[in-house]
């Protein structure tokens, strides 16, 4: 178990935290951004720092720690919000109270996201499936016609568990669609209005992710 002094090392950047006091200062001289914001952020940043450190010395999840910091944040933002009338405030506090959902939900699917997952993919390799998606999505390009996985090996020269990757991984909500027995290139998902709407999806599902936490929890 890691002490809390050593994740405190790892957490804290004194640096940083120095910085971001010292643009804030000059921000509020300039401008009319109040002396206490000078100090309450700085103030949050370590205080987030030393939220993440206890987790880690107690091997709490991270969600922990959001949940947190996004309830007391709301709170803190809220109050600044109806005190001072600032819209920001009333944004901040949104996405604090967002962070506080985003976080219990996590700790309800018990999602950790301190650690990934064995089956990530690593940079090299995501590279490497890449390669060979765009070798597969090339063959059904250049043919016109829908073609077999046989036909597709046999053109790309992928094995087995290469090209089952690249099914898995292009033809989740990518331009590879099976067709029957063959796959076909879907051309709908491909160029750069594909990747905004793949991007806005995704988006979207990330956002409305904490009202998972209306409904039943699933397996």
């Amino acid at each position: 178990m890691t002490s809390f002094r050593a994740a405190i090392g790892d957490e804290l950047d004194p640096k940083a935290v120095v910085g971001v006091t010292a643009v804030l200062a000059v921000f509020a001289v300039m401008t009319d951004f109040s002396a206490g914001s000078v100090i309450a952020i700085p103030a949050g940043l370590v205080a987030l720092d030393a939220l993440r450190a206890v987790c880690t010395a107690r091997d709490y999840p991270d969600a922990a720690a959001g949940v947190v910091l996004g309830a007391v944040g709301g709170l803190v933002f809220a109050s600044l919000a109806i005190g001072d009338g600032a819209v920001v405030y009333g944004v901040l506090a949104a996405v604090a109270a967002w962070l506080c959902l985003d976080s219990l939900y996590d700790l309800r699917h018990g999602i950790d996201r301190s650690s990934d997952p064995d089956d990530d993919l690593s940079e090299d390799e995501y590279y490497l499936v890449s390669a060979h998606g765009w070798a597969v999505l090339r063959e059904l390009r250049e043919a016109g016609r829908p073609l077999s996985r046989g036909e597709l090996q046999d053109r790309t020269g992928l094995p087995d568990e290469d090209f089952e990757r690249v099914v898995e991984t292009v033809g989740d909500t990518g331009p590879l669609e099976r067709v029957g027995t063959g796959y076909v290139l879907d051309e709908s998902e491909t160029g750069t209005a594909a990747m905004i709407r793949s991007i806005a999806r995704a988006v979207g599902r990330r956002l409305r992710r904490p009202l998972g936490l209306l409904g039943p929890l699933k397996p």
